[in-house]
């Protein structure tokens, strides 16, 4: 465990901490979770959660072995911890519902963006509208945050992602790759520039349709909701562009789209 923190290159501090604690216990507490399901780290802080979730990371390194995973797809995938505790203050681990995907080596880190095995069963969305049906297998798109959304790095993952899961999980049949995010929402186009990495990214997929909700677009561009517009950051274009935007009424929100899998 300590030595997977240090790899992933954790705050110096939070190992430091977790030096202090019981390793045995984490790792039992991963067992359970690993068996059964994550409900036990509800009542856990945040420094146990993040035990809990290295140890059962390290359990996962041997599920990637089984499957001939590379170490690399392991460490790039499992950076994801690191990220999520630096957004916690690197006090440790609050999304760890997220983290489990992981750790269940159902979700890889391949290139630029992220590849989950996904039986789709959310009844929010509209199927009526969509290519495929409920309960359908699909691969969900994530984006880490982190590093330039770049257009052919995005591309180059598509890429390795059909290779990959061709490769590795060759039983699991799916047609589509999926994804619903803020980076999606036609809305976008409103506030940023023709030629910006979200726009050409999203162009990438068949949009479906939006939903005005914005507490994923202003969490990602703005860290956390303001009472008032007025008080958002502006330290960056992104932040500028959609802080004017909102200010004169527009409304951030959520698109649904996909990309055929023969694409790529």
């Amino acid at each position: 465990m300590l030595e997977l923190a240090r790899k992933l290159k954790l705050d110096k501090n939070l190992i430091e901490e977790l030096e202090l604690l019981d390793v045995k216990k984490f790792s039992l507490l991963s067992e359970k979770c690993l068996e059964k399901d994550f409900s036990v780290l509800k009542k856990k802080n945040d420094l146990e959660r993040l035990g809990v979730i290295l140890c059962c990371a390290v359990e996962a390194r041997k599920k990637y072995a089984e499957l001939g995973i590379s170490d690399k797809i392991y460490y790039d995938t499992m950076s994801d911890i690191r990220i999520w505790c630096e957004n916690n203050g690197n006090k440790g681990l609050k999304n760890y519902g997220w983290l489990q995907n992981h750790v269940k080596t159902e979700l890889f880190r391949l290139g630029r963006l992220q590849f989950q095995l996904y039986e789709c069963k959310n009844r929010t969305l509209l199927y009526n509208k969509l290519p495929f049906s409920y309960g359908e297998k699909l691969i969900y798109i994530h984006i880490p945050q982190g590093e330039k959304l770049n257009y052919d790095e995005c591309i180059k993952s598509f890429r390795t992602a059909g290779e990959f899961f061709k490769k590795h999980f060759p039983d699991y049949s799916y047609k589509y790759y999926f994804c619903e995010s803020w980076l999606l929402y036609e809305g976008n186009r409103d506030f940023m520039k023709a030629d910006s990495n979200i726009l050409k990214f999203s162009s990438l997929f068949s949009h479906v349709y939006s939903v005005k909700i914005d507490e994923q677009a202003i969490e990602r561009i703005f860290g956390k909701r303001k009472l008032f517009k007025k008080y958002y950051p502006e330290k960056t274009s992104l932040q500028k562009s959609a802080k004017a935007y909102m200010q004169k009424g527009g409304k951030l929100g959520v698109g649904i789209g996909y990309i055929d899998k023969s694409r790529f």
